[in-house]
């Protein structure tokens, strides 16, 4: 038993640090995104990487954004008409107050991860650079936390500053049974938030159409899919 456990976390390590090293391709100019708190150098990715696959408590949240990665894929979603909180502590609903007409990108990420959710974080702050003035009019990004007992407004309001979030970029967190409904009507909630699905999504505020990637997403297949939705909005007005 103690052999299996050792090939599953050295499976965990191996699958982790290949997809932190594909990681740089896809988003190129990551360090771009990470003040002095992220791990700006890819070493420094890559070895944090390996020690948090190989910690038996963080191993499956790692192996989650390496193992049965899917295509992007149209999905249906359900928004719970919760109260939640934003990083300034105001309560706001997701569906009407933050989304509301714009169209979306959404990630989800707790802020003591050390590996996974800063790589999304920052994927969401080359987003956030490509869309420009976009971003706070016709768009908007959201991030939500699946850890909302330690991810107070205040904490995510500190994480957001060192990702470089600007406006238009709302944290949310909330009560523990608002997030998690709001989790499972947009199909991440898990049951351990460390195991939670690594995963972004866009969709249309107006139309109701959302599509979900899995896994590292190229900032620039989300913003495709971003303008794809705004192209599809003009093409309805002429």
């Amino acid at each position: 038993m103690k052999q299996q456990r050792k090939q599953r976390i050295m499976q965990a390590s191996l699958i982790a640090l290949a997809l932190t090293v594909a990681a740089s391709f896809i988003v190129p100019s990551l360090a771009r995104a990470h003040s002095e708190h992220a791990m700006k150098p890819q070493a420094t990715k890559v070895a944090a990487a390996d020690a948090h696959a190989a910690h038996a408590g963080h191993a499956n949240h790692a192996n989650h954004a390496n193992s049965d990665i899917k295509l992007p894929e149209d999905v249906t979603v359900r928004f719970a008409d919760v109260l939640l909180l934003d990083q300034n502590s105001k309560e706001r609903r997701l569906k009407s107050e933050v989304i509301g007409d714009r169209i979306v990108v959404m990630d989800f990420v707790y802020t003591s991860c050390t590996t996974v959710c800063p790589v999304v974080s920052a994927i969401m702050g080359e987003v956030q650079q490509k869309l420009g003035g976009k971003v706070g009019r016709e768009v908007a990004l959201v991030s939500l936390t699946v850890d909302p007992v330690r991810d107070t407004p205040a904490r995510l309001r500190d994480y957001a500053r060192s990702r470089g979030a600007g406006a238009g970029w709302s944290w949310l967190t909330g009560s523990t049974t608002a997030v998690n409904d709001t989790l499972k009507g947009l199909g991440t909630w898990t049951p351990n938030f460390e195991d939670h699905p690594v995963v972004m999504m866009v969709g249309d505020g107006r139309t109701g159409k959302w599509t979900r990637f899995y896994g590292f997403a190229d900032p620039a297949m989300l913003v495709a899919q971003v303008e794809s939705l705004i192209a599809a909005r003009a093409a309805t007005r002429e």
